[in-house]
């Protein structure tokens, strides 16, 4: 062993130090893959996230449209249940044809 002994702790010490060496080699490689992954899925993300909130932006008026049609439509069923109303009070029948542009009355 003393012969042999330095050289062969020499030589696996060398292996050893290479053998290091290529692993942080691919440690660092593998840093990299994960570095750009992770730039990648952050643009993606805020990118989505301007889409996103474009989008809410846009659901939010149109719900806003949506309830200000349908304010609309029940003002004008109210208006012409009104009309109607008003059309009976004066005997006014409206589900007659109209003839010559005027409306036909009620026989009493």
């Amino acid at each position: 062993m003393s012969k042999y002994g330095p050289d062969v702790w020499i030589q696996n010490n060398r292996q050893s130090e290479a053998m290091l060496s290529r692993l942080q080699k691919l440690a660092q490689e593998q840093n990299e893959k994960i570095e750009a992954v992770n730039r990648e899925r952050k643009f993606h993300q805020q990118n989505t996230a301007y889409e996103l909130n474009a989008l809410s932006t846009q659901w939010k008026e149109l719900c806003l449209k949506n309830m200000d049609i349908h304010a609309s439509c029940t003002k004008l069923e109210m208006q012409i249940s009104e009309m109607k109303r008003e059309a009976e009070e004066r005997g006014w029948n409206l589900d007659a044809n109209i003839e010559n542009g005027s409306l036909v009355h009620l026989q009493d």
